[in-house]
């Protein structure tokens, strides 16, 4: 440092002040344009990388989004085939026994049964406001 102070002092005094302080700011100058260079080159790297890391992550997202999508399809359609199986299932059952005459029976007798009591009971409704 002191070596390079001197040389500086040397070549202010034999180059004249105005062409020391050219000299020095083209040096100056240099120096921060490759800190400028480098600074720039690793912002850069760092936005690259940011980047990747956000196309990268976004990516992983959609083909997660599709995988759940897919299952969810699975699954609906398998509900769908099972409620379909036991809607056919009960409706056979249902017709079976709809032509079981002991059931025709019963059903027309618990018809007439209701029927009676309704009229049963609208005839004791009609005597309480007389």
């Amino acid at each position: 440092l002191k070596t390079a102070t001197g040389a500086s002092y040397e070549k202010l005094r034999s180059d004249g002040m105005r062409a020391w302080v050219a000299e020095n700011l083209r040096i100056a100058a240099g120096i921060t344009a490759s800190a400028i260079r480098s600074v720039r080159e690793t912002a850069n790297s760092k936005c690259c990388r940011a980047v990747r890391a956000a196309s990268d992550a976004t990516k992983t997202c959609k083909e997660a989004v599709r995988s759940s999508t897919a299952a969810l399809l699975t699954t609906s359609k398998k509900t769908m085939e099972t409620a379909k199986a036991k809607a056919i299932k009960a409706s056979t059952t249902a017709k079976t026994i709809a032509k079981n005459g002991h059931v025709q029976a019963t059903a027309v007798g618990a018809a007439g049964g209701a029927a009676a009591v309704g009229a049963w009971r609208q005839e004791a409704i009609r005597k309480e406001r007389v």
